[in-house]
């Protein structure tokens, strides 16, 4: 999308976009600190709304599965998938983050939230998953530079987050394009 090629990795049968879409939806999405700069660098974010139709064709948004098995394919306790807050068991965070070896490399470029303003840049990753709480809710993933875990959380859709995009995988050994 935009011309931008993205790096992917295959984990479990998904392959995973392994940096954050910076294809500009227009309305919807919007750059950390109001700077193009900052999109063209590390991403965009995206409302919910947005985030359900700006994976390329092929791609898709991953629900809240698709996030629990990544969790649980990197090592994840089992108990802990559907908890929604405090989920630090092992290191699976830390596998995520920049530099974490698997080359997801989560960035902590923060949010924005529903006024306009954004917030956490430097301290924590946002991403959205494709899965509603209720109806103002959706399910989001967050990645703090300060602690090792992966948080599960309902947040407002209003809000503007980091997108990763998946594919699944065909065949055992399949290649990616």
């Amino acid at each position: 999308r935009d011309d931008n090629i993205y790096l992917v990795a295959k984990f479990n049968n998904l392959w995973w976009m392994c940096q954050n879409l910076k294809y500009d939806v227009g309305e919807g999405s919007g750059c950390y600190e109001d700077d193009e700069t900052n999109c063209m660098l590390r991403g965009r974010l995206y409302n919910w709304e947005a985030a359900q139709k700006v994976c390329p064709e092929g791609y898709h948004l991953p629900d809240d599965d698709e996030w629990k098995s990544l969790e649980a394919y990197i090592g994840m306790d089992k108990d802990e998938l559907d908890q929604q807050r405090n989920r630090n068991s092992g290191t699976v965070g830390k596998f995520l983050k920049i530099g974490g070896g698997l080359g997801f490399d989560a960035d902590f470029i923060g949010m924005i939230n529903p006024k306009g303003n954004s917030s956490y840049t430097g301290l924590n990753a946002y991403f959205w998953t494709a899965s509603e709480s209720d109806d103002t809710y959706a399910w989001t993933r967050v990645m703090y530079k300060s602690k090792p875990g992966v948080d599960r959380l309902p947040s407002d859709k209003k809000t503007k987050y980091s997108v990763r995009c998946v594919k699944a995988a065909v065949a055992e050994n399949d290649e990616e394009d």
